[in-house]
């Protein structure tokens, strides 16, 4: 079924581009060699526009060097080839006449050695998926797809990366990735992190960066790697700017726009943006559990019926001062507030042994959370001599308010449906603010002997102030119910630096670091007065080595060791209701996990990669359920699994197909290994899986650019949980408008509304089943116009001091 809907899809486009081609237009053909004349193969060959060098055809050489443009229109274009690793290449003005010939034959043009073209400037479209020696880098703006989606949906479509049902993040089938945001760390959690990324429009991104073996100069969390986000900015002198209006809907509405704008002068640069996000959508989730009771079984049947909001503003503004030629001066305000609302309609039936007089419970459960968020940035950065050297120091002031209440009713009901019980009312009302400051300061020299050195320090305060308040009926009044309301207070002071250093030798390039970082916590449960205090030194070291094997063939190895430490709302034991059956709740006692990985990567022309890796964690922080058959109760918390192994195996190639159709081939094959005692018990889990994503890209008359892509996630395991296969396909459209002014792209995401999940937990004495569909089949159309000059400087990238703390708050 799978595998005919894919076919039906691409014949559709096959039969679509064949009707609207027209025979009677001219073909451009060459080749492309190196300056040795040796064939370049799999490098990228663009047809422009010469007023305004947008992009007319696109394709990639063969194995002999060879490109070809068939059914060109009559006009004026230029050719532009690239290649990783070598200087562009240009050629042209070519002029097109079919009253002249059918076949435009172009010399043979060699990289680094163009035509000079009298400084034009060319702004070919950048490929969608781009390999490089660290990382692999998503161009979000290259895509037709990734219009109208979130950045939480948008990193599901990444090569590598799983969400889950829970929304939990996992690289290469590995959660406890680094999530940053232009370079700055979030400190939320993953519930939080997921949250924030669900809110966040992926017409705001530019590029998503996967880093799956970060060097010293990182701060070590992260076990699977880090995604950075990097979102849009201006890049013109003057004043300019870029609007966007978008709209989608599934089963219902869904709304985005962003506003940027930048202004630039010889001594000052001014920036800032906006953007907002609404999204209604359903969430459904069915939970069946058998729990042992009294010799034999009672078996619970839950639905639930979920519609859920999202109403977000996220902003940024600031300054920088070019004081002189070296130095610059810059502020920098960012925040993010917004809500999210919950209405879930719970119909749980008992069977089986019941010593209830009741075999139904209908709940009602209502949740709003609301969150505002804001830092408060100093930067300085001075350039060293002539050399490269640099000084960076940052000071960062963030703060995070996020109160939330929570309504839970549920009604008793026997199997005529007479109501058997008295009603049970919860109230929860809680206040959770966290605040952060942080410094730090890194130093870049470049040393004689193709040395470069690296070094910095880091200090951050955390304090955190978790209040939960619970209310329950108590005939026609409401009490407190002092076994769910708490107060949590919890302070982290760490210490870090990093000394990290690469050197270059004949063929090889070697980069060692180590990095240290002594941790003192105290977490403090006000109410159940349980206090854990930790105090600890860890070092990180790092180290990577590269060389070419041959001509166009390159090796590199990687190694190091990172730290993972609990969210602080995961260290919190407060309780959360999905019904007065099924909750979920902090652990107060989670210790951070231990990881050391170990990398091979092989590379061919920066095209054709693979990479073999394995890494091994201690004290794995993992979703668990925890199951009390006496009250015959479930709920789900995080706990430290003793031992968690990761082998992986990751091949990404490009695909020429035809001159109009390219596409990019990402395979992850990994093996998850869980051991651990646990509650008595023991947790043995492992399985093979794989994961599959391919991006095609269409280019099609009349300026028209099309995108097919898809996903396919094998079954798997985490923990102990056993996650069935996911998948889905999506379709998108691009059109380019006004010179290159504006754009207008329209997708349609899982356009057979096949992605849904299904987990099995089968440990010890718990017996569940969980399975789920979201709202991800929506139709969604974005409009962007870009205004003002053209000709700007890059926007200075900045990494601030609060980046790896902010991953850790709770957010939503």
């Amino acid at each position: 079924m799978k595998t005919s809907l894919f076919t039906l899809l691409l014949a559709t486009l096959f039969v679509n581009i064949t009707l609207a081609q027209d025979s009677e237009k001219v073909s451009i053909l060459g080749k492309l060699t190196d300056q040795s004349n040796k064939p370049m193969d799999f490098a990228n060959v663009l047809l422009l526009n010469p007023t305004d060098s947008s992009l007319v055809k696109g394709t990639i050489t063969d194995a002999e060097g060879a490109y070809l443009f068939e059914m060109v229109e009559d006009g004026n274009y230029l050719i532009s080839a690239t290649m990783v690793g070598f200087q562009p290449t240009y050629y042209g003005p070519i002029e097109v006449r079919l009253a002249t010939k059918q076949k435009v034959e172009i010399p043979q043009l060699q990289l680094g050695s163009g035509v000079d073209l009298q400084q034009v400037t060319v702004k070919a479209q950048k490929p969608f998926i781009e390999m490089q020696n660290d990382k692999i880098v998503i161009n979000v703006e290259s895509s037709p797809v990734a219009a109208g989606n979130s950045a939480l949906e948008l990193l599901a479509k990444s090569p590598g990366v799983t969400v889950d049902n829970n929304n939990r993040i996992a690289l290469k089938g590995k959660q406890g990735v680094m999530i940053m945001i232009d370079g700055k760390q979030s400190y939320l959690s993953a519930e939080e992190v997921a949250r924030l990324l669900e809110s966040m429009p992926a017409n705001s991104i530019e590029k998503i960066e996967i880093i799956h073996n970060p060097s010293a100069k990182y701060d070590a969390s992260g076990n699977a790697g880090i995604i950075n986000i990097r979102l849009k900015k201006d890049k013109n002198l003057g004043m300019n700017g870029t609007l966007t209006l978008g709209g989608g809907y599934g089963r219902y509405p869904k709304a985005n726009s962003g506003l940027q704008l930048n202004y630039r002068q010889k001594k000052f640069n001014f920036f800032g943006n906006y953007s907002y996000y609404y999204a209604q959508r359903f969430n459904d989730m069915d939970i069946y559990r058998i729990i042992p009771f009294e010799g034999t079984e009672s078996i619970f049947d839950q639905s639930n019926d979920r519609v859920n909001w999202v109403n977000s503003h996220n902003y940024k503004g600031g300054l920088d001062w070019f004081v002189g030629k070296k130095t610059t001066l810059g502020v920098l305000f960012s925040g993010n507030s917004g809500y999210w609302k919950d209405d879930s309609d719970i119909l749980t039936l008992i069977s089986g042994v019941n010593p209830e007089p009741f075999s139904e419970v209908n709940a009602a459960t209502n949740t709003r959370e609301d969150w505002n968020n804001l830092t408060y940035n100093f930067n300085l950065r001075h350039t060293l001599g002539d050399k490269g050297g640099e000084i960076t120091f940052d000071a960062d002031y963030s703060t995070f308010a996020n109160p939330s209440y929570q309504n839970s009713d549920n009604f008793f009901f026997n199997e005529n449906g007479e109501q058997v019980a008295t009603p049970n009312f919860l109230r929860g009302n809680t206040n959770s603010d966290v605040t952060i400051k942080a410094v730090k300061a890194d130093f870049t020299y470049p040393l004689k002997g193709e040395i470069n050195l690296e070094a910095g320090l880091k200090s951050s305060f955390v304090e955190t102030d978790n209040n939960i308040k619970f209310l329950r009926n108590a005939g026609n009044d409401f009490e407190i119910d002092p076994n769910l309301t708490n107060q949590f207070l919890y302070e982290e002071t760490i210490h870090a630096g990093y000394v990290n250093a690469n050197k270059k030798f004949k063929g090889f390039s070697v980069q060692a670091g180590l990095r240290a970082e002594y941790t003192v916590s105290d977490g403090l449960s006000v109410t159940l007065d349980q206090q854990v205090k930790r105090d600890y030194l860890n070092l990180f070291p790092s180290l990577s080595i590269s060389h070419s094997i041959a001509e166009k063939h390159n090796l590199s190895y990687s190694y190091s060791r990172r730290i993972d430490r609990p969210s602080y709302q995961d260290l919190n034991p407060f309780t959360y209701f999905l019904d007065q059956y099924t909750f979920g709740r902090g652990n107060p006692f989670l210790q951070p996990q231990y990881t050391d990985s170990y990398a091979v990567n092989y590379g061919f022309k920066q095209s054709f990669v693979v990479t073999l890796s394995y890494s091994r964690t201690e004290d794995a922080m993992t979703e668990v359920l925890e199951q009390d058959n006496e009250d015959r109760t479930t709920y789900q918390t995080r706990a430290n699994l003793a031992q968690f192994e990761n082998y992986s195996i990751n091949v990404s190639a490009p695909v020429k197909v035809t001159d109009w159709w390219s596409a990019r081939v990402n395979v992850s094959a990994y093996m998850n290994h869980f051991q651990s005692p646990y509650l008595g018990g023991e947790i043995d889990n492992q399985q093979i899986s794989y994961n599959i994503y391919a991006s095609n890209n269409f280019n099609l008359p009349k300026g028209f650019r099309a995108e097919l892509s898809g996903f396919y996630n094998s079954a798997g395991v985490y923990g102990m949980f056993e996650n069935k296969p996911q998948y889905a396909i999506d379709a998108g459209l691009f059109k380019s408008l006004w010179d290159g002014k504006a754009n207008i792209k329209l997708n349609v995401s899982d356009i057979f509304f096949t992605n849904r999940w299904n987990v099995n937990v089968r440990q010890d004495n718990i017996n569940a089943n969980i399975k789920g569909q979201f709202e991800s089949r929506r139709a969604n159309l974005t409009f962007t116009y870009k205004f003002g000059n053209n000709e700007m400087k890059p926007v200075r990238q900045r990494r601030t001091a609060t980046e790896e703390e902010q991953s850790r708050v709770k957010q939503n």
